[in-house]
């Protein structure tokens, strides 16, 4: 048996301590909220568990952190230097490996001038190499830069374990195309002259660029195994003889870095002494690593604590002549339903405990981390709507200002999630053009995720998408449609629904819901998905959604106008106020789309009135899908299986609601049967209206057949005698086309 092959040297190359005490965010610098809190000797304790053959620190612009373990024979002695071009003020970050206090002093002195800098770095040969390239850290770094860069360095991180795997997906071709020949265009373009031997052959580094102590060794730098030595290692550097390993970064690492520093912050430089010992402040402290899970005893020990307490308060209030206090407002339901979540959900997350019973910090579980926010997140939000619901039974309106207060901090415990989804996709849409190169992401199959707020129900739009998705998945396109809908079939390879944190019916209308979508689950399923384009097709929550996934991902977004909401709120309320607040809201809505999508001209003159831009319109011809509804699918023995008895049939598909002018057909059917009873009505759809619909046709031939899907749809189109179609506020009408398609003739 052949002997196994000796294993790669690893380092994480890119790591920070308590001296990355300045942070690159403002707020952060105001507050005096450093970058770490990590201590350098738990950086190396971590680095040692996960594997790594030596440890450095790069900690911005210091050398303190790394001095504190550099006696350790293992330890390289690294830092994070903060440089800039001179003519434009670029900020550049250069890891530099193996220096000395003199050269940690010479470098500090012309950090200004990165072509200073450079000459140093090439003079005293240090190892080194640019951190993450393509971060635009002060928003000026363009493709200058990068090109210069590559005159001037020899070393780049290509993977770094706090940002998003298309950093290195567009920067590594970069460094692919540089050939001798290439360099040569460079220098003469920009006028300097390469440094360093084989200035085309790059050193390509990967490091954590842990802040949390969270990701430490999950990111490192392969280097020969006879690399076993400092010397060794930072020859390698300096030559060329390395490669990237380990974990790209994501949202959720970011994220709960963020969640790490400002826990520490809080506990360490806001909270006062005497609430050290609460159980909120030690559960933030257990989740970031800050302090062991309390044991068993203790925990008890809280909890009789707390019993005494709310005995002693209620002893107390009842022997009290002062009037009962009111509840503590939104901050108290919070924390109520926060605690009682956590222990609800913390039994269904198996990584979690496991990571409490080994000493490691929960919240270096991303995935089951997000797992458990999730649940939370649907149990909170939950939580303060049935309080809401409570409060306005018994008649008081001082709970919604709670609930109100409530969701603002429910909010805010989430931001560190929201600003990382953000934050990672802050460059994706500039990397062709930092780059000069096609990003891996432009030569796959476009991505398109829909955004719709109906998807199951019998109407044009729900059809029109339904034919759209299958349309484009038989042509092998990829569109993914999201919905938000509680017991959604999950039938559909191309649909991705959202269970919603919770569902009301709608007033006037209960037939529809209006759901809560769980937004920071769209958000980091869109940030994973990577898509590359947002079609949305209905101004609702899910609609919005999509205009937040689009912002996210710095991609265009298309929208169809498929309803005339404005007509519909008149139609139903004959309020002209709310009628002009839904023409407002449809006016921003749809003037945040690159592209809106008219179903017919007449309605591409209703946007035009509404303010939307003429260069934005545009009319796509009317489609229907003519396999689905072919005459070919008549079948009369459908009517028998119906009960329909009557020999002609008039039909009718669609919403059974007021704005479809449903009213009209009810008057013209009733006329119809004064004269004649050889003829039907036949309804498929649901909605508000039935009831009173059925009340006013109650002893006529008229079949409700409720909800019906496409394939129960087709027989009856091509089987009746006549399609109706009252509406006025269709802005196309796609159950007509399916009628004509049919071969049934409509009035």
């Amino acid at each position: 048996m052949s002997a196994s092959l000796p294993r790669p040297i690893r380092v994480d190359l890119h790591c920070h301590s308590v001296a990355s005490n300045e942070a690159d965010e403002a707020v952060l610098n105001a507050i005096g909220c450093p970058e770490s809190y990590s201590a350098p000797e738990e950086v190396h304790a971590q680095a040692k568990r996960r594997n790594m053959d030596f440890v450095t620190i790069t900690d911005h612009d210091s050398l303190e952190g790394v001095h504190r373990i550099s006696d350790r024979p293992d330890v390289i002695v690294g830092e994070e230097l903060t440089c800039y071009f001179p003519e434009d003020h670029c900020k550049i970050h250069l890891l530099v490996w193996g220096i000395t206090q003199p050269q940690h002093d010479a470098l500090q002195a012309v950090a200004q001038d990165i072509y200073a800098v450079a000459e140093i770095v090439e003079r005293e040969r240090i190892a080194h190499a640019v951190a993450h390239p393509l971060y635009r850290q002060n928003d000026r770094l363009e493709r200058v830069h990068l090109e210069k860069l590559a005159l001037m360095f020899k070393g780049f991180e290509c993977l770094n374990g706090a940002h998003s795997v298309l950093h290195r997906e567009a920067f590594e071709p970069f460094v692919d195309a540089l050939a001798p020949g290439r360099i040569e265009e460079l220098a003469a373009k920009h006028g300097m002259a390469a440094r360093w031997p084989e200035p085309w052959h790059k050193a390509r580094t990967a490091g954590s660029d842990d802040h949390g102590l969270f990701n430490v060794g999950r990111t490192w730098t392969e280097f020969p195994p006879e690399a076993n030595t400092q010397a060794a290692i930072l020859d390698c550097l300096r030559e060329g003889r390395c490669r990237p390993g380990g974990e790209a970064g994501s949202s959720l690492k970011l994220a709960h870095n963020f969640f790490s520093v400002g826990v520490r912050y809080y506990t360490r430089q806001v909270q006062s002494p005497a609430d050290a010992n609460c159980p909120s402040s030690m559960l933030m402290q257990v989740l970031v690593g800050d302090r062991r899970r309390p044991s068993k005893r203790a925990m008890v020990g809280m909890a009789v604590r707390s019993v005494g307490r709310n005995v002693r308060q209620r002893i107390g209030r009842a022997f009290s002549r002062r009037r009962p206090q009111p509840p503590r407002g939104g901050a108290h339901l919070f924390m109520s339903l926060l605690g009682t979540s956590l222990r609800k959900r913390m039994h269904q997350q198996p990584e979690l405990r496991e990571a409490l019973d080994y000493g490691v910090p929960p919240l270096s579980e991303h995935e089951a981390m997000f797992n458990l926010v999730s649940g939370m997140n649907r149990d909170i939000a939950g939580g303060i709507a049935a309080a809401v619901e409570r409060g306005l039974g018994e008649g008081s309106i001082a709970p919604l200002f709670d609930a109100l207060s409530a969701v603002a901090a429910h909010q805010f415990a989430l931001l560190p999630y929201y600003f990382a989804l953000f934050h990672q996709n802050r460059e994706r849409h500039l990397f062709g053009r930092l780059t000069g190169a096609d990003r891996a992401g432009d030569v796959r199959p476009m991505r398109v995720a829909a955004f719709t707020d109906t998807l199951d129900e019998v109407n044009g739009v729900a059809r029109c998408i339904r034919d759209m998705a299958r349309q484009t998945t038989a042509a092998g396109r990829s569109m993914t449609v999201h919905t938000c809908t509680q017991g959604a079939p999950s039938d559909a390879s191309w649909r991705r629904n959202f269970s919603p944190l919770f569902s009301r019916p709608l007033p006037r209308y209960p037939e529809q819901k209006l759901v809560l979508p769980p937004v920071l689950e769209i958000l980091e399923w869109a940030d994973r998905q990577q898509f590359d384009a947002v079609h949305i097709h209905t101004p609702g929550p899910m609609g919005l959604c999509g205009l937040l996934v689009a912002k996210m991902l710095r991609v265009p977004v298309l929208a169809t106008y498929h309803t005339d909401f404005p007509a519909y709120v008149d139609r139903l309320t004959g309020d002209h106020r709310l009628t002009v607040a839904a023409s407002a809201y449809m006016q921003w809505f749809y003037g945040q789309a690159d592209v809106v999508l008219a179903r017919s001209r007449e309605y591409q003159n209703t946007l035009r009135d509404m303010g939307i831009a003429e260069h934005k319109l545009i009319t796509p011809p009317p489609s229907v899908d003519t396999d689905a509804f072919n005459p070919r699918h008549r079948d009369l023995d459908c009517w028998h299986r119906l009960g329909v008895t009557q020999p002609y049939r008039l039909f009718y598909c669609g919403r059974v609601s007021r704005e479809k002018n449903l009213d009209l057909l009810v008057d013209a059917f009733r006329q119809l049967c004064k004269v004649r009873s050889d003829t039907a009505l036949v309804i498929a759809g649901d909605g508000p209206y039935r009831e009173k619909m059925q009340k006013d046709l109650a002893g006529l031939p008229v079949h409700f057949l409720g909800d019906r899907d496409d394939a129960s749809l087709a027989p009856l189109y091509a089987t009746s005698d006549l399609f109706v179609f009252p509406s006025r506020t269709d802005t196309l009408g796609q159950v007509v086309m399916e009628a004509q398609a049919s071969g049934l003739p409509v009035l």
